[in-house]
């Protein structure tokens, strides 16, 4: 994910994290779809900086109750749930 793509995140906007492992999705001997995937939701607006305009801070959330932040240091390990290779 880019920092452009970043700033213009919306509420809602569902992303995938690939810090760990890559989006997969293995096919099974008897034809059954696996897909390992781990899905962030968007949960505010971006935050940016006028005197610094290569940061960013994304407010997100994963399962029930963890809370993270996308900013421009871990901007590598998403990407867009729509432009999943998976």
């Amino acid at each position: 994910m880019t920092l452009a793509d970043a700033k213009n995140l919306r509420p809602g906007t569902l992303l995938h994290y690939t810090g760990r492992q890559s989006c997969t999705r293995t096919v099974g001997p008897r034809g059954g779809v696996t897909t390992n995937v781990v899905t962030f939701k968007v949960t505010g607006q971006p935050k940016t900086w006028k005197n610094s305009a290569d940061r960013v801070k994304v407010p997100v959330k994963f399962g029930l109750y963890e809370h993270a932040y996308l900013t421009e240091m871990n901007l590598s390990d998403f990407h867009l749930a729509s432009d999943c290779p998976a």
